[in-house]
């Protein structure tokens, strides 16, 4: 397995704040690249496949992405992976982490939600990043993409050498 974690992130906490949080002005400080790697490692890679995400991480890292992995990064993995990071700092943004433990963020002008809102915050973010991941698979799989992602193996999960595709198990 390559050591992809030595490679920087596929999307900045910018481009993350760009693309789904309401408040344009969030601080790109409370989304570190450790946080963008874990939504990455949690959401995408499996679903991308072993091979092709280290492609990926490779080629972005060093600037070097080809034409097809550039299309496809633009238009449908920096989608994904927006909301699933979303999803992985949003318990992080309503609190926070002190030498006193931890403690709620609130200023003067707004109140916390309650439990039960924020659980629907998360999954309906997590929902959206779903949809956006289905999307994804959805055009890799398709027909039009044979021979433009050769190290991607559509549906196989990391390090197994069995996998389920459409209803039938591949080996």
């Amino acid at each position: 397995m390559a050591n992809t974690r030595q490679y920087k992130p596929l999307i900045t906490a910018g481009e993350v704040i760009e693309k789904c949080f309401t408040n344009q002005n969030t601080d790109t400080a409370l989304i570190s690249d450790n946080t963008v790697v874990l939504a990455e490692l949690a959401h995408l890679r499996v679903s991308l496949g072993e091979d092709f995400y280290n492609e990926l991480k490779l080629q972005n890292d060093g600037g070097t992405l080809s034409t097809e992995n550039q299309t496809f990064i633009d238009y449908y993995l920096l989608d994904a992976l927006a909301w699933f990071v979303r999803f992985e700092v949003a318990t992080d943004l309503q609190n926070n982490t002190t030498s006193s433990g931890v403690v709620r963020n609130v200023d003067d002008f707004s109140k916390l939600i309650n439990a039960k809102d924020f659980n629907a915050f998360k999954q309906d973010t997590y929902r959206k990043a779903s949809i956006f991941l289905k999307d994804m698979v959805d055009f890799l799989n398709h027909k039009d993409q044979d021979g433009d992602y050769p190290t991607y193996s559509g549906n196989k999960p990391c390090n197994n050498d069995s996998w389920k595709n459409h209803g039938i198990i591949m080996y």
